[in-house]
């Protein structure tokens, strides 16, 4: 093989690689062969926007990835500063929600990449966060209940959204049409609140793969925890329908759920 082989057996394997489909608003949706540190593809929006020009974005994808992995740019001084520093580097329009560039047709494929390679760049400050480990199990206090209650349950590896795949920590099942199940403990407030928007977030990702799903939430209310889910918190679950069970404050709702889904 010589170098010119090489380069065709390359650009065979990446055409056949990508993927590409329509949006609602007949915008291009190209999935690359190139991933992000989750090890999901890249998707990049392409569209036209006058003639023999085109702009591309990141679907909004970047800001919701980083704030799930609890990246906040407007409050990480480092983090938030290199972020702004890869924008301005690759000249990338941002409004805050999602992130474009805008090109000739003539130099579409460069930007392109060159868009990529800022985004991977982006997406790669999450390896930088130290998460909090929780200082209870309380999944397994939650399992343990289930288990008593006769329930019929899975405990999934993840849940495949339409933009990543999510930790859900039952799945209830068996004699009816599934539930996913999401348990949170938090320390405080402002973990309270954003453990709440995380999970809204991923249910609503879920529900844009799969249509409707039935989803809840079980909260750990334990002692001086139960003012951590206060009207603020609960405004956000209320606000997408999401039904939330208090683990120790409700728990004849609770059984009422587990005797729904009998083993």
């Amino acid at each position: 093989m010589d170098c010119e082989q090489l380069k065709s057996s390359v650009l065979r394997w990446f055409g056949r690689e990508i993927e590409c489909h329509t949006s609602e608003r007949d915008a291009l949706i190209a999935t690359l062969p190139i991933l992000k540190p989750n090890g999901d593809p890249i998707e990049i929006g392409v569209e036209p926007i006058g003639k023999q020009q085109w702009r591309l974005s990141d679907l909004g994808d970047t800001y919701s990835t980083l704030y799930l992995a609890g990246v906040d740019l407007p409050e990480e001084y480092v983090r938030g500063q290199e972020f702004r520093q890869i924008i301005e580097a690759h000249r990338i329009q941002d409004d805050q929600r999602e992130l474009s560039v805008e090109t000739s047709a003539s130099e579409l494929i460069d930007t392109m990449f060159d868009f990529v390679h800022a985004i991977q760049s982006m997406l790669a400050l999450q390896l930088t966060v130290r998460h909090e480990q929780p200082s209870r199990d309380f999944a397994s206090i939650v399992a343990k209940f289930l288990a008593e209650q006769h329930v019929s349950f899975e405990v999934p590896t993840h849940i495949d959204g339409k933009t990543g795949r999510w930790k859900f920590n039952f799945v209830l099942n068996h004699v009816r049409e599934e539930t996913l199940i999401k348990t949170l403990s938090v320390g405080n407030r402002t973990q309270a609140m954003r453990r709440a928007e995380e999970s809204v977030f991923e249910i609503r990702d879920v529900e844009g793969l799969r249509g409707m799903v039935n989803a809840a939430v079980i909260c750990d209310d334990e002692g001086d925890r139960e003012a951590l889910w206060g009207p603020p918190v609960s405004r956000i679950f209320d606000g997408y329908n999401v039904p939330v069970y208090p683990f120790f404050g409700n728990r004849e709702k609770l059984i009422q759920l587990a005797r729904k889904y009998p083993a």
